[in-house]
């Protein structure tokens, strides 16, 4: 059952890939990337992030992504200059709203986030965070001092 759970976000990933690059015009030669070969790197808009592009250029402009972040990372306060569309897939997010209450974003959780709205997000004690996202621009975190903090 466990591996069932594990198996369905990454799926879910597939779909949402294959769509955002046929509807995007993109290649139509298959990619096909065990998570073995799928290769991490350092993010360049978050240093306490690895990244993992898999379509597109985060430096640049738009991409599809995987991320992951260490349990117990709290990004405090941001923006994101483009709209993000993510899909967590392990670990537990807890994403807070401006003026809303904290959401536990567990494994198959989505979120559409218009750029420029502010969010605090947490990625909680115990284990790392995975998720896969999309932006229309390039990677990109920007703290904001919320009224409380001031």
């Amino acid at each position: 059952m466990k591996k069932l759970i594990r198996v369905i976000p990454l799926v879910f990933i597939g779909l949402i890939a294959a769509l955002t690059l046929t509807a995007g015009g993109g290649s139509k030669a298959p990619v096909v990337w065990p998570a073995g070969d799928i290769q991490w790197t350092a993010n360049p808009a978050m240093a306490a992030m690895s990244i993992a592009p898999l379509w597109g250029d985060p430096n640049k402009g738009a991409y599809g992504a995987l991320k992951k972040v260490a349990g117990g990372t709290d990004f405090g306060w941001h923006t994101h200059s483009s709209d993000q569309k993510v899909v967590s897939i392990s670990g537990t997010i807890e994403l807070t709203l401006e003026g809303g209450s904290p959401k536990e974003l567990t494994s198959g959780s989505y979120v559409f986030i218009a750029g420029g709205t502010k969010h605090h997000s947490v990625c909680q004690a115990g284990a790392d965070c995975v998720f896969f996202e999309q932006q229309p621009g390039k990677s990109d975190y920007n703290p904001v001092k919320m009224a409380a903090e001031k």
